[in-house]
């Protein structure tokens, strides 16, 4: 009897977890086949998940999706300065560096910015690229950005642009389709 309670415990914290979850406000995009969680972490201010194709991990890895949060910054701050100190801090990062133009963008009624950044050697010695999108919510900014490392193809590019193209921010009880 003491495991069937404890069976129903579990469920009904995950369902309240998973009901909390949704009525977070967050951002939802298409869903990443043969990816796997590689990392992530969460405190008051911020939270991280790196997310990795099946066999890699966030140390050795070919593509990365990271989807970061960053509580009360939308309220300081707009996402194109966001993506503008990101773009200012990449040439300390990456000598060479080609940055994309901040574009300034829309999405679900939110101001939002996009960025493109190729390092053409990291300390690893390999290039790195990667596309940024960062979206305000009501305080906390969204940021989801798809990395390649190594050599990337005009396929890659087109393939991480349809994925941030379809991402969409969720706030709570949101109607849109990709929220429900």
């Amino acid at each position: 009897m003491r495991h069937i309670l404890t069976a129903g415990a579990v469920l009904a914290l995950v369902s309240a977890q998973t009901a909390l979850a949704v009525e977070a406000e967050r951002l939802v995009s298409p869903l990443l086949k043969n990816f796997v969680l590689g990392y992530s972490a969460a405190n008051a201010a911020q939270s991280i998940r790196e997310e990795v194709p099946r066999g890699e991990s966030v140390e050795r890895w070919t593509r990365m999706v990271t989807t970061q949060r960053f509580t009360g910054l939308a309220a300081r701050s707009t996402p194109a300065a966001y993506a503008r100190t990101i773009a200012d801090q990449t040439p300390q990062a990456c000598p060479g560096a080609k940055v994309s133009p901040v574009a300034g963008l829309t999405i679900s009624g939110r101001a939002a910015a996009r960025l493109q950044v190729d390092c053409p050697r990291t300390q690893g010695g390999v290039p790195e690229s990667f596309l940024l999108l960062a979206v305000a919510g009501d305080s906390d900014m969204h940021v989801r950005q798809v990395a390649f490392r190594g050599a990337k193809t005009a396929a890659d590019l087109a393939w991480a642009e349809r994925y941030l193209g379809a991402t969409v921010l969720c706030r709570p009880r949101d109607l849109q389709v990709s929220c429900c």
